[in-house]
């Protein structure tokens, strides 16, 4: 028989709710942590919590240090991406995508970092045919990518360490440390036709920042100050309707 609440409904399960209290803490930490140290912050058992984070573990949203210490992976970003879409942000950032590469008459893509890969999960293109070297959908490695490199360079100092302790290639320290400093990335990719890409931080803040907004061109078309000015007013107003709905992503 199920088992009821006081108010009629069915009971939700204490042992999820515990759960998710032990997600949201985690949500609050910035450097890995050990599990003493997050059981004395939710007041559980240590072999309670102990568990519970090795059940994480096993399903893909926790990680664990060459200390033993644990440390979120990117799975939340899912979660948080869904979220938006159910909220209808993601509907108003999409036209944000679409404003700006109407603007500049250029492609427009929106990435983030997932299992260690820098995934498209959004895109904006103008009315006339481009080239578009990106597609919604598409992972590739962080080095070698101007979204890559502006995501990691963004990254507190836990999650940089967890990506290269899994033996991911990532842009070496002075080149993250001038990312940041000029708040950008710029290249040229040669590979067929010379397409050239710069990409900004959505957001400012190191540890914070989930996502990066880049734009591509055919290399000489267009002038990339032009273009950097409308890809951080862009970011700016991505970032805002983030914000209007906190906690949606993960932070």
């Amino acid at each position: 028989m199920e088992e009821s609440s006081a108010s009629g409904g069915t009971a939700p399960l204490t042992s999820n709710l515990k759960m998710l209290r032990l997600l949201e803490e985690i949500a609050r930490s910035d450097a890995p942590f050990g599990v003493s140290e997050i059981a004395r912050r939710v007041g559980g058992s240590r072999s309670m919590v102990h568990r519970q984070l090795v059940t994480l573990v096993a399903a893909g949203w926790l990680t664990t240090t060459s200390q033993g210490a644990y440390t979120l992976t990117f799975a939340p970003v899912r979660l948080g991406q869904a979220a938006l879409r159910h909220s209808s942000v993601d509907a108003r950032i999409s036209a944000e995508l679409t404003r700006i590469a109407d603007e500049l008459g250029e492609g427009i893509s929106l990435g983030t970092i997932d299992g260690g890969l820098v995934t498209v999960v959004s895109r904006g293109l103008p009315p006339r045919n481009v080239h578009v070297s990106l597609e919604h959908g598409q992972r590739f490695e962080i080095a070698g990518s101007a979204l890559g490199s502006v995501l990691v360079s963004y990254l507190g100092p836990a999650e940089v360490r967890r990506l290269q302790e899994a033996g991911i290639d990532l842009p070496s320290e002075e080149e993250r440390a001038r990312v940041r400093r000029e708040g950008y990335s710029v290249l040229v990719d040669d590979e067929f036709d010379p397409i050239e890409i710069i990409a900004v931080p959505v957001g400012r803040t190191p540890g914070q920042v989930r996502f990066a907004l880049s734009a591509h061109w055919p290399h000489g078309r267009t002038k990339p100050d032009h273009v950097l000015s409308s890809l951080e007013a862009g970011a700016r107003a991505i970032e805002d309707l983030t914000e209007q709905s906190a906690g949606l992503l993960p932070g």
